[in-house]
């Protein structure tokens, strides 16, 4: 006899709010995130409003992933149809639900650019978080592998770049003028997974990882720049299982 998989997807709430409604509050669980089926919705925060959602957007996700209760509070704006989804479905969304995973990563690149601008505008980040420049010479090392640092740095300017070598071996360099690095480890608070070496003399910025918190409501650009970083393992760790399936080698 045939036994069926329960659906993961059947926890799934659809729902119409009113105009005014209240659809979650500051300091609730972030145990669901959310999609705007249809109509518009204000995220509030400290009685303040900070961004309008329309059809298509999704909000609620920045919570879990920092593992906190939601920082914002969202109203119905118009008469709106909203789906709840529990957050534990991220998993299968993922690898089941790849529309939806566009969407989610197209929505949040939106909001983040938009809150980019006003904050670029407005709070100038270096008003509001601890950050030091720091200059390094050829063979100095920046970060090293294995080591535990909750520190985010950026290259401000390098003759030649820095060298990033795991196990020994060069798996990287970061050339560009503004390109941030050791993010994932200060995000995920796990060891450095590779060393990083100046090649030349380089200028670096350095953000401390105490005001982690501060650093991402403030200066949303990093999000999103930890958010491709993401994107672009997923990416890559998709290949990888597609390729182990079809038994074909690395």
């Amino acid at each position: 006899m045939e036994t069926r998989q329960a659906d993961p997807f059947q926890d799934v709430a659809i729902r119409e709010y009113r105009p005014k409604e209240l659809i979650v509050a500051e300091a609730d669980p972030s145990d669901r995130f959310y999609v705007i089926l249809k109509g518009e919705v204000e995220i509030f925060q400290n009685k303040k409003s900070i961004r309008v959602l329309k059809e298509g957007d999704i909000f609620g996700l920045e919570n879990f992933y920092l593992n906190r209760p939601y920082t914002t509070s969202a109203f119905s704006l118009s008469t709106s149809r909203i789906a709840t989804y529990p957050t534990k479905l991220i998993r299968d969304i993922i690898y089941n639900r790849p529309q939806l995973i566009e969407k989610i990563l197209q929505s949040v690149m939106t909001q983040l650019e938009q809150t980019t601008q006003i904050a670029e505008e407005h709070i100038p980040l270096e008003n509001v978080v601890d950050i030091s420049e720091l200059i390094f010479h050829a063979g100095d090392v920046i970060i090293e592998e294995d080591t535990a640092g909750i520190d985010i740095y950026q290259l401000v300017e390098s003759d030649k770049g820095l060298l990033v070598t795991k196990g020994g071996s060069e798996v990287g360099r970061i050339n560009r003028h503004g390109e941030y690095f050791g993010e994932l480890s200060a995000i995920l608070k796990q060891p450095r997974t590779a060393t990083v070496c100046s090649l030349g003399r380089s200028v670096v910025k350095v953000f401390s990882g105490d005001n982690l918190e501060t650093i991402l409501a403030t200066y949303p650009h990093l999000a999103k720049v930890i958010i491709d970083t993401l994107a672009k393992r997923l990416i890559a760790a998709n290949v990888m299982i597609a390729d182990r399936s079809s038994g074909v080698s690395p």
